[in-house]
């Protein structure tokens, strides 16, 4: 087949990616970690975990924040494009491009215009500075990101499978449920890892509507990296590369534990 050395290349490509993003996760966390380290020492000659100590209110809490916010945003956001395509589906065409497009509309606009139009109103409606126009903010940049991963796969399901559960009786509903979300789950699991991913890196949106009052560990790292100690950088920094790790993990290790038995859904088949 000629897509095979074309599947090796981006399985190899994966895999020096993942290599790289492993290595310096393991990098920040020396920093994080480290107490004296010289030039030109390989490792540091002294460790201690001061520097997770001393910021330990500050991490926690910007911690805290990040997970909420892209896990709320993210699941927002999928439910949202679950319905949208669903919708599709349902109704047998596509909406207009014009209104596809709106979708799209904060990634194709210049980020700094397209947030002060949003942070004047949140200013005239009263609702700047707060966590919930902090969502807001992700959810309308996320969002875009899952359709765009889970569009195309979404469509390409053979739609023979709703047509066999509507002739055995089965609602559109059931149907959604019991079969295109088990056929669908890796690519939606990588839309969703991808998502969250996306809200862990947000820094204008988070600064502009929540007006310097929400902290996230990317507001933190971004404010710290300009003269912070090290270390504290470190802690920031690790906890901000860890947590994509972490999606893109269990994105690709939950369907080989929950489709374990069913080799073509658990990404097995050969």
């Amino acid at each position: 087949m000629r897509s095979e050395p074309l599947i090796r290349l981006a399985s190899v490509a994966a895999a020096t990616l993942m290599a790289v993003g492993l290595s310096a996760i393991v990098s920040l966390f020396v920093w994080s970690v480290a107490w004296r380290w010289t030039f030109p020492d390989s490792l540091p000659s002294a460790w201690s975990l001061t520097g997770w100590s001393r910021s330990a209110a500050g991490w926690s809490s910007a911690l805290l924040d990040t997970v909420l916010l892209g896990i709320l945003s993210t699941l927002i956001s999928a439910v949202a494009a679950i319905l949208w395509l669903e919708g599709e589906d349902r109704s047998g065409r596509r909406l207009p491009a014009a209104a596809t497009a709106l979708i799209y509309l904060p990634l194709m606009a210049p980020q700094i215009a397209f947030l002060y139009g949003l942070q004047v109103v949140s200013l005239q409606v009263g609702l700047d500075g707060l966590w919930a126009s902090v969502l807001w903010g992700h959810v309308l940049f996320v969002f875009p990101y899952i359709m765009l991963a889970l569009g195309d796969p979404w469509r390409a399901l053979d739609p023979r499978y709703a047509r066999a559960a509507a002739a055995l009786g089965v609602s559109p509903m059931r149907t959604l449920i019991l079969v295109k979300l088990p056929l669908l789950l890796r690519p939606l699991l990588a839309a969703t890892a991808i998502g969250f991913s996306v809200s862990v890196a947000l820094y204008l949106p988070t600064l502009f509507l929540g007006a310097g009052r929400i902290s996230t560990l990317t507001t933190e790292a971004v404010t710290l990296s300009s003269g912070g100690d090290r270390r504290i950088v470190g802690v920031y920094a690790f906890l901000q590369a860890l947590l994509p790790m972490l999606a893109y993990a269990a994105a690709l290790g939950l369907p080989r534990r929950l489709f374990s038995n069913r080799r073509d859904l658990n990404g097995d088949a050969s």
